[in-house]
């Protein structure tokens, strides 16, 4: 008899799908077969059984002067759960002046006895300190070897020279560069001239960032890798000139990953256009149009792009002396993106069931080192996620959980959306109760070995 064995499901993996048993003995998927007996059986017969989804790409709560998200690593862990993820990686963005792994350490003892659901971290370096790419190899070993570089923003960019010797690094550790690709220079020199013209707001920051300068700074970036023989990320690819440069890169053997973060799937530049929650939506690189998302739909389903995430950082809206509101910059999403995947994706023929798995739960273990997670097999941890295709949500602040006073995704319909996630064999969420508490979550550490391209599909 097995602790627990989910019944009768259509099983969905990255490469195959079947009616099958999944049966659970502790914290581990213990067989998958038919007639399994169990102690506790949930009858899965109309629905998909699914491994966990993981979200590589999330901001908990960072107390700091500036960017300061509103989901806890309880709440947000919590919205997490309720939406089929299973394990997220969050960020540890080392203020300038402080050691690496001093930042990790602060960053880690945050998260510690907080998060509902496994979590990991990629360490962001702020500043261009060549003595601190001696910590990496202490940061590797102790399961994050993965580091993440910003091209933009004053306070977090650092120059090319830099990110170069630190891909170096990460190469000899056989770790993960990550990269925000923008051009700082291009963008600063049209929005000061846009300024000088007097064209302000969120539509015109956004001209600030043409998809031709971000093909050009993936472009960069991955010369630069290259040359320093690392394997490297782009985090949230949005232009088709990016998905290009990917392809091109793969063309030429390179060990070059893509990352679409969900919003850029969804929405357009007209969502700038709403006065209260089209402020949240004036970030870099910027919303585009809808031949950029197609371009975005059509690499994830050829494999060009790997992966989706979620870049989950949201912040409450503002309320200003004269009474009117505004939304911060920065998105929500953890609790939708395999449901808003499933509805944009599966039912409209862009992706077919497998990889939709394959982007949102599978492939992501594998570009973030994360063995034993992301697939349903004997020995993984069992990460499981019941998910009903036939039920319907309304999507707003009312019907998730995050702790902010509204949803990205605000007025969109999922069709399709998790009803149980089991996680480590525990059952976190049951038809919309939630039956764990935050804090039994567990820092997954994580390593490196050959990394499998993506059939496509």
């Amino acid at each position: 008899m097995y602790d627990l064995v989910i019944k009768n499901g259509l099983v969905v993996t990255a490469e195959h799908e079947y009616v099958a048993d999944v049966a659970v003995q502790g914290e581990r998927i213990a067989a998958i077969g038919l007639d399994l007996p169990g102690r506790r059986e949930l009858d899965a017969d109309g629905l998909y059984v699914l491994p966990g989804a993981i979200d590589g790409h999330v901001h908990m709560r960072t107390d700091r002067r500036e960017f300061i998200y509103d989901d806890t690593f309880e709440t947000g862990s919590t919205a997490a759960a309720f939406g089929g993820v299973t394990t997220m990686v969050d960020q540890a963005q080392v203020e300038p002046g402080t050691s690496l792994r001093d930042g990790l350490a602060a960053r880690m003892a945050e998260a510690e006895g907080r998060s509902l659901i496994d979590y990991g971290f990629h360490v962001n370096p702020r500043e261009p300190d060549f003595d601190q790419l001696s910590d990496f190899a202490a940061i590797a070993e102790g399961g994050c070897p993965s580091f993440k570089f910003f091209m933009v923003y004053d306070g977090f960019r650092v120059p090319d020279g830099y990110i170069f010797a630190a891909m170096q690094e990460v190469a000899r550790l056989g770790g993960l560069a990550i990269v925000h690709a923008e051009n700082e220079e291009i963008i600063a020199e049209i929005l000061r001239q846009n300024v000088v013209a007097g064209r302000l707001g969120g539509a015109w920051n956004a001209t600030a960032r043409p998809p031709e300068m971000e093909g050009e700074a993936v472009h960069r970036t991955l010369a630069l890798a290259k040359v320093a023989g690392a394997r490297t990320l782009i985090f949230h690819v949005t232009a088709a000139d990016a998905v290009r440069e990917l392809g091109a890169a793969r063309g030429r053997g390179q060990d070059a990953l893509g990352e679409a973060c969900l919003t850029y799937l969804v929405h357009g530049p007209e969502a700038l256009e709403d006065p209260v929650s089209g402020t949240a939506f004036d970030f870099s690189p910027p919303l585009r149009d809808a031949g950029h998302r197609d371009a975005l739909w059509a690499a994830l389903a050829d494999g060009t792009i790997d992966i989706v995430s979620t870049d989950h950082g949201p912040r409450r809206r503002l309320r200003h002396p004269d009474g009117s509101l505004t939304t911060p910059p920065g998105t929500s999403g953890i609790e939708v993106r395999l449901a808003l995947v499933h509805t944009l994706g599966v039912l409209t023929g862009r992706l077919s069931r497998s990889r939709w798995v394959d982007v949102c739960c599978t492939r992501p273990a594998d570009v973030f080192g994360l063995s034993g997670k992301g697939r349903l097999q004997p020995g993984h941890d069992a990460d499981i996620v019941l998910f009903d295709p036939a039920r319907r949500l309304a999507l707003s602040a009312d019907t998730l959980h995050s702790a902010i006073d509204y949803s990205t995704y605000d007025g969109l319909e999922a069709v399709g959306f998790p009803v149980t996630t089991i996680a480590r064999g525990e059952i976190l969420v049951h038809d919309g109760e939630l039956l764990a508490e935050p804090g039994r979550g567990r820092f997954a550490a994580r390593r490196y070995g050959p990394m499998r391209l993506p059939a496509a599909s």
